[in-house]
């Protein structure tokens, strides 16, 4: 009986002595088949091996088992629960399902849904940044992170990790290489996945989410007669070129192929822009991983790029925040911004501007420079309130501590839910970090 046929109504027993009941089936990977299953009377997926495709299929019943001892590093990954026992010479793992909001980061790719803005990408980059932070910090490894792994509420940008069976400490890999057009070239050419080469995978992911193309797939990767072994090692392993590289231009965008990189490449900062040139760069490629941009650089210029996005104070509509005077990118007229706030870099810690736009906020992550060692969460602790016709702007407290400002050498206390008006010049305490107004 092949896997897929399995039946409804299927009573499988797992290693924690609990029982699971095929319900449906769901669908089928390389490695093997997931089906829908009711475990402890929840709904849950089971992915179960194919012992034909998976070469350790030991090693990852036993990564598996340490996994489920450890239990989730966050509630951003689909993580195993059980175990099923033996069953047809393989096994299975029991998992959450994916709740019907969340589509296929692949569906965002070929253009059959989309992010409900900028914001909200952004945001999602954040997620998918600060889950894989948190996996490296712990020791862990990802070593296949492709398009495939992610699922995104469209809504917000919310992302859950999949396909966490691969996770395994740096030391003792799975022996899978990734997927082509993922792999970093050392991979390409045979080395072995590690965190560094996982950094490389998540900036192509990045990438393609922002920008809709491949970085490494110009003009004179497209104009090979066929994509087979040959020049995939050529072009993703011995020879790689940034289609934006600043100095090898044979690589770069054809303006009738290439248009999303031509529409979004001029949206990105300075700064995602040199994170991006950075991870692409012959030294990091071909010389030097290490030189890869750490989790923490896109974590800071991730937050400072969403924090550039917000409503047109005239209609109402997404825009950015890229040119002096600020122009809407939706309805083109001139709106007013004014001024900023500049939360101040101290000890060695980034600082950070928010623009004074009505609704505009102050996170948690601004202040402590994502100095937690936990999943990024995005809670905003101040918001920007403005009255554009008399030009005067306020910063609602709304976190749940006392902040402090000083006037005319007088302390003052905003305390929570409380609006404290902002004057030039003027500098606020809020936890241990000082916010500046600059109008």
């Amino acid at each position: 009986m092949k896997m897929a046929e399995l039946k409804t109504g299927t009573v499988i027993s797992t290693e924690n002595g609990e029982s699971l009941t095929i319900d449906s089936f769901i669908a089928e990977g390389g490695q093997g088949y997931v089906y829908k299953v009711t475990y402890k009377g929840q709904p849950r997926a089971l992915k179960l091996y194919k012992p034909e495709a998976v070469k350790k299929l030991d090693w990852f019943h036993d990564n598996i088992r340490e996994e489920i001892k450890v239990g989730a590093l966050s509630d951003k990954f689909i993580w195993p629960e059980d175990l099923t026992v033996p069953i047809n010479n393989t096994f299975g793992y029991i998992m959450p399902l994916k709740p019907p909001e969340y589509v296929d980061f692949d569906d965002i790719l070929l253009a059959k849904c989309e992010l409900s803005s900028f914001y909200a990408m952004t945001n999602c980059a954040l997620n998918i940044v600060s889950a894989f932070r948190l996996l490296h910090r712990k020791g862990y490894a990802y070593q296949d992170l492709n398009n495939g792994n992610f699922f995104i509420r469209l809504r917000d940008g919310d992302v859950l990790i999949c396909d966490n069976d691969n996770v395994s400490p740096e030391d003792n890999p799975s022996g899978i290489a990734g997927k082509a057009r993922y792999m970093s070239p050392s991979v390409v050419m045979g080395g072995r996945p590690n965190r560094l080469t996982d950094r490389f995978s998540l900036a192509v992911c990045l990438f393609l989410l922002f920008i809709r193309c491949h970085p490494l797939e110009g003009v004179k990767a497209l104009s090979v007669p066929e994509m087979n072994d040959y020049y995939l090692q050529k072009h993703y392993g011995k020879e790689p070129l940034f289609i934006a590289d600043p100095i090898d231009h044979s690589n770069g965008p054809n303006r009738d192929i290439h248009r999303n990189f031509y529409l979004r490449w001029p949206l990105m900062t300075n700064t995602m822009k040199q994170l991006f040139t950075r991870t692409f760069s012959q030294e990091a490629m071909l010389q030097n991983e290490s030189k890869y941009p750490l989790e923490i650089e896109w974590c800071r210029a991730l937050l400072q790029f969403r924090t550039y996005f917000f409503k047109c104070p005239l209609c109402e509509q997404e825009t950015f925040l890229d040119s002096d005077p600020p122009v809407c990118k939706c309805c083109g007229r001139q709106y007013p911004v004014l001024g900023m706030l500049k939360v101040n870099g101290v000890n060695g810690s980034h600082g950070y501007k928010i623009p004074l736009v009505k609704d505009v906020c102050i996170f948690r992550e601004h202040l402590d420079d994502f100095s937690s060692t936990e999943q990024f969460v995005s809670q905003p602790v101040g918001m920007v309130r403005t009255k554009i016709s008399e030009g005067t702007a306020g910063l609602s407290n709304i976190s749940n501590t006392n902040w402090f400002y000083t006037i005319g050498g007088a302390t003052y206390t905003c305390v929570p839910k409380q609006t404290v008006k902002l004057r030039n010049g003027m500098t606020i305490r809020i936890g241990n970090r000082d916010v500046t107004v600059h109008m």
